[in-house]
């Protein structure tokens, strides 16, 4: 019995002192490496209303000029006849980005697809898939359930008024 009364003042000092050693070292990690979810608050001095001037809503808003014919152009469809692969690539070939808010695609035979607000910057491209899909910066997609072009088909590229911009003639 005597060894245990020697023993245990020791095994308990043994316990507080690693507990106090694991804690110690925990709040220096946490305090090297925060949690990924926890982010830190941040209040700004100034305001957003005041940081960011309002604008006008009577001001215009500055458009795109409408480029040159040629600046962009239907390099071509690929995968033609073949749902899964099958898209059209636009290209802008002009020295400045180009809104393509109301510009359209559309077939010989009346199908007409309307792009959506997406800027293509200086030799920027964007494939128009015909398949069912989510558009993206680089990819959109038609949606059709069918293939669109065959062999013959002719493709045009219509500016926002109507202007035919490029065309493609499917070989």
């Amino acid at each position: 019995m005597t060894f245990w009364k020697k023993t245990f003042p020791f095994l308990l000092l043994n316990i507080v002192v690693s507990a106090a050693t694991m804690l110690l070292v925990l709040w220096l990690w946490q305090e090297q490496a925060p949690l990924p979810g926890a982010k830190p608050t941040f209040t700004p001095a100034v305001t957003l209303a005041h940081a960011v001037p309002q604008s006008d809503p009577g001001e215009p808003i500055e458009t795109t000029p409408l480029p040159a014919d040629g600046d962009l152009s239907i390099e071509g469809v690929f995968g033609a006849g073949d749902l899964n692969v099958e898209y059209i690539l636009i290209r802008n070939q002009s020295n400045s980005s180009v809104n393509l808010s109301g510009w359209s695609v559309s077939s010989s035979d009346g199908k007409t697809y309307s792009l959506p607000q997406l800027t293509l910057n200086t030799n920027g491209a964007v494939r128009l898939y015909s398949k069912l899909g989510t558009n993206t910066v680089i990819e959109l997609y038609w949606n059709s359930d069918q293939s669109l072009w065959t062999s013959g088909s002719q493709i045009f590229l219509l500016d926002p008024s109507g202007q035919q911009q490029a065309s493609w003639q499917v070989p």
